[in-house]
């Protein structure tokens, strides 16, 4: 609504502005204004130019309407609302996927630990070799974590999950016909599993990291993790029907033949250029050097989480089904019944965990605050109870499998803790940090699995291994407590150069 400037009338006495005293020269200048203004209209003369309003000029400035403004407007408006769109598409057509690709994985890493009690049977393995041979996965599983990560954040996240699914799976399928050959074809051929599968979860963390925002970051890593321990469950759920009726090695080729399906959804579903923002959408800045990563307390804080994390959660994988096998005395079904219980809970948790994490940031909390409390109260509550399992009175059936599905319940919050805290410090570079912090966890497994095996051998009895486990489990809470950050590494580097 375009205004004239038209002159106030004169102020009559009685009304509201008839305190306003005007003198007569002032009264007298706008008659002459107006005789003036009619004189000109009467001679057909254009008005002096109208002014608009200086409120509506204001707010056309402070609101420009969408497509003007300044370029950098423009694009931030731009990302802004495509952020606001892709975020339903984010978690359906990357952590999806991801949870899918997952999901085959675990399958492919825990079969081994159904399939060793008969094997070991048919070739005469002692527990310390059927620890080492379960091991064996994680000889090659160490040696591409940081491999993973690197080539995920040089060559996306899509690319590297795509060669693996396809690499392990073609590992998986070969590995009866090593163990026809020999214990050491067999060993060669389960590195190579773990080979192909150390790059699955570095190519996890860049697609997440990288193209799904802060706010959604802990639901997706919680979609993802829930497949991939929903593969424990169908694997302890499959073996045992598939060995009963086709034999061990039955197993290996049924589940190597599934990484195809996987595969061609993986790469029909997960776009090139995940939400429309590319391989560095997102990243605050350049890679992060590895000396960099090295040289923050919060990023050891990560590391000893996640060494910890491995070496109970490798334990559980390896070792549940004998557990239930040589304390209760189960036979090979029930024994993998038991031990998915414990599983299902862990999945479910994991959904929750990412839920719950983002929950408490969105209402406040501080993301520091948020890592911390999920992260040690999974630490402290797995520990407690381990220490009641390995107590006389765990050692029933009806205590031990409750016991075992809080203890997993409560392990998964650590995906909302430590996991989702190596995006926090390390954006640019979660998949670098993430393949860092899985070789030291890497290592964790191998020698928890191997001096697992050593330890029943010798006392043939879990209780030492759970108690260690514990006492493991509490030291890390301890150090996370203190040393966690969500405070980004390259803007510390910034600030406080090395």
């Amino acid at each position: 609504m375009v205004t004239v400037d038209r002159p106030r009338p004169l102020a009559r006495p009685g009304s509201r502005h008839g305190s306003r005293r005007f003198s007569p020269g002032i009264r007298e200048a706008g008659r002459l204004s107006s005789s003036r203004r009619l004189s000109s209209r009467s001679l057909g003369r254009r008005d002096p130019p109208r002014r608009r309003c200086f409120r509506r000029q204001c707010t056309r400035r402070e609101q420009p309407s969408p497509g003007r403004g300044p370029p950098a407007l423009r694009a931030l408006e731009s990302a802004e609302s495509g952020a606001r769109r892709d975020a339903p598409s984010s978690l359906f057509s990357i952590a999806m996927p991801t949870a899918c690709s997952l999901l085959l994985c675990n399958i492919c890493r825990i079969c081994m630990s159904i399939a060793v009690l008969k094997a070991a049977a048919e070739f005469g393995w002692s527990d310390t070799v059927s620890g080492v041979v379960q091991s064996a996965f994680l000889w090659g599983y160490m040696g591409t974590q940081l491999l993973g990560g690197i080539l995920a954040d040089a060559f996306g996240g899509k690319v590297v999950m795509a060669v693996s699914v396809a690499w392990f799976s073609v590992a998986t399928a070969l590995t009866p016909v090593a163990a026809g050959l020999g214990q050491g074809p067999l060993l060669l051929t389960r590195a190579l599993v773990g080979l192909g599968e150390g790059v699955a979860l570095p190519s996890m963390n860049n697609l997440i990291g990288k193209n799904v925002r802060a706010e959604r970051r802990a639901t997706a890593l919680g979609i993802s993790f829930a497949g991939f321990h929903s593969g424990n469950i169908l694997g302890l759920l499959l073996s045992p029907f598939l060995i009963a009726n086709f034999g061990w090695r039955s197993i290996f080729y049924a589940f190597g033949l599934l990484g195809l399906p996987v595969l061609l959804f993986w790469q029909s579903t997960v776009p090139d250029s995940p939400s429309g923002r590319g391989d560095g959408g997102g990243a605050k800045g350049g890679a992060i050097p590895i000396s960099r990563l090295l040289s923050s307390a919060s990023t050891w804080a990560i590391f000893l989480a996640n060494f910890v994390n491995h070496w109970g959660y490798f334990i559980y994988l390896s070792w549940l089904p004998t557990y239930f096998n040589r304390q209760f005395s189960l036979d090979l079904a029930k024994s993998s019944i038991f031990s998915l219980l414990p599983w299902l809970v862990m999945a479910i948790c994991s959904s929750l965990a990412g839920v719950l994490a983002d929950y408490l940031i969105r209402r406040g909390m501080a993301v520091k605050n948020a890592r911390k409390a999920l992260q040690c109260t999974s630490f402290l509550g797995t520990a407690s109870t381990l220490l009641v399992i390995s107590h006389p009175m765990g050692n029933r059936l009806e205590v031990a499998v409750p016991l075992f599905m809080v203890a997993l319940g409560l392990k998964a919050l650590g995906q909302a803790g430590f996991v989702a805290n190596m995006s926090d410090v390390a954006e640019q570079s979660a998949g670098k940090l993430f393949g860092l912090s899985n070789t030291l966890g890497s290592f964790a497994g191998i020698l928890s699995v191997s001096i697992s095996g050593f330890i029943l051998e010798k006392t043939g009895s879990f209780t030492s291994v759970f108690q260690i486990t514990a006492l493991m489990y509490i030291g890390a809470a301890v150090v996370y407590a203190i040393c966690c950050d969500d405070k980004p590494l390259l803007l510390e580097q910034k600030v406080n150069p090395a």
